[in-house]
């Protein structure tokens, strides 16, 4: 099938095709400390995970097409020598990039190696990450900076007016939310619309939507720009979530217990 395909099937689907329970689980090693995780499109079709543990940096690959996510490849982060704050994996680039101790390093996985480090947080602040076509977003408790994604250069920031916990954008919006609020901010950073809800990890669905965990009240949300669409309640400890856009398949990955919570639309379990 070709990605346009998948692209224009991956927009169909909606909150109305799924399934407030998951689909299935997987336990996670319940001593390793988990970082969160990103998705690795096609042609990779990978999910990453990372963890640490005995004070070492793990980086994980593993497919995700079945119901086992089995592991194809461990990478120790030897370049790494400080815990991850938060990573992603930025196509435009082919690289990860992550964030840890106020520092944005971007990562070659051919390579495995660090190429290239840049202070982006003085006070060593945790830092969260996004980027879209051609711009990186950076992100503190309560500022926003953006870089160039190719250049890494600096281009601008903004001070927010709430403490954040994540940050996603695309080529049109940013979306950022914390504890009690959700925000969303034009291209040229200003407020466009606010709504009333909080949640800690955010990740793009589709052009239409967005999902939302949220640690502190254990939950998950659909939320469109207008309104939210619905609420997914007793999902403990939600950290950190991805769409694989290809099967449009929701993965949460959970705490206490470590465990990973994948969600399937339902018509793609009815025609098994």
């Amino acid at each position: 099938m070709a990605s346009s395909d998948i692209n224009s099937r991956h927009e169909e689907f909606d909150q109305t095709n799924y399934s407030i329970n998951e689909t299935f689980s997987i336990p996670l090693e319940p001593t390793y400390i988990y970082c969160g995780m990103t998705y690795l499109p096609l042609p990779r079709n990978e999910l990453a995970i990372i963890y640490t543990h005995n004070n070492k940096i793990i980086l994980e690959l593993r497919q995700i097409q079945d119901q086992n996510f089995e592991l194809i490849h461990s990478i120790e982060l030897n370049d790494i020598s400080t815990s991850i704050d938060d990573f992603i994996w930025c196509s435009q680039r082919n690289e990860f990039l992550f964030t840890s101790n106020g520092q944005l390093l971007t990562y070659n996985l051919e390579q495995e190696q660090v190429t290239n480090t840049l202070i982006i947080d003085k006070e060593k602040n945790k830092c969260r990450i996004a980027c879209n076509s051609t711009l990186i977003a950076c992100v503190d408790s309560r500022t926003l900076k953006l870089y160039d994604l190719n250049t890494l250069k600096y281009l601008r920031q903004k001070r927010l007016d709430h403490v954040c916990e994540d940050i996603e954008f695309d080529d049109e919006y940013f979306v950022s939310t914390h504890t009690g609020k959700l925000e969303y901010l034009d291209r040229t950073l200003f407020s466009v619309r606010r709504f009333a809800i909080g949640g800690t990890s955010i990740c793009r669905f589709n052009k239409k939507l967005w999902l939302i965990a949220d640690a502190f009240d254990d939950r998950l949300l659909w939320q469109s720009l207008d309104k939210l669409l619905l609420t997914i309640s007793h999902i403990h400890q939600p950290k950190s979530i991805v769409v694989i856009s290809n099967i449009s398949r929701i993965v949460i990955q959970c705490n206490d217990p470590n465990r990973l919570l994948i969600y399937d639309p339902i018509l793609m379990n009815s025609c098994k």
